[in-house]
């Protein structure tokens, strides 16, 4: 059972942006609050689905980031998709119950809720409509992760790296930063080199302060 009433109501309304013309059944709060599970906060990386698992678990991230990694067909681990606090970490391989193309690990320090593929089939059965809205949300995040990513892509360099501290607050200074320089890098295309280089020109500039 969970334990913070006002964190499940910034979920509710999450799930009620999602499609607000579709009202949610009245019973899901209530149900919600008896099978989610608040997991433990890491102090490190948390591998919680490796590449080639059936994921048991969807996320809600209550603070703190999670990270999702594809693996390049040369062999390394790439940073694909970053979600934020009060967002869902529900991908189409959950949905599925099929083998997840991805690493999803959490930063250290991150706070989840997560919900069991048994608890959601439950909900699927007791309530219309709701596997369909399931299957919308993870279509939703999928596709604004693409945008997000896809719009830092197209930017120059300087203003990508300046749209990235900015969309992701807590990363900065680096020492202090729960993802990895390289990471950074990676997601964003751009050397190691490149990418630390444009990230001291905008701390020069005052334009990042750390």
């Amino acid at each position: 059972m969970l334990n913070n009433r006002k964190v499940l109501k910034r979920l509710i309304a999450l799930l009620r942006s999602i499609d607000p013309k579709t009202p949610l059944p009245e019973e899901l709060e209530e149900r919600l609050w008896q099978v989610m599970i608040v997991e433990k906060i890491w102090e490190k990386e948390h591998l919680w689905v490796r590449e080639g698992e059936i994921p048991g678990k969807a996320f809600y991230v209550v603070s703190g980031m999670v990270m999702v990694y594809a693996w390049h067909p040369d062999g390394y681990r790439q940073l694909y998709r970053i979600y934020r606090e009060n967002t869902i970490v529900a991908l189409k391989c959950f949905m599925d119950q099929t083998p997840s193309a991805y690493d999803i690990v959490t930063c250290r320090g991150t706070l989840l809720w997560s919900i069991s593929d048994k608890a959601m089939k439950a909900i699927y059965t007791d309530m219309d409509g709701m596997r369909e809205m399931a299957l919308n949300t993870a279509l939703t995040y999928s596709e604004a992760k693409e945008k997000l990513r896809t719009d830092l892509l197209m930017l120059n360099v300087l203003d990508r790296v300046l749209k990235f501290y900015q969309l992701f607050a807590g990363l900065l200074p680096p020492k202090f930063s729960p993802i990895r320089d390289q990471d950074i890098a990676d997601f964003l295309l751009l050397s190691i080199d490149i990418f630390r280089r444009a990230r001291k020109k905008l701390k020069a500039l005052s334009l990042l302060i750390f």
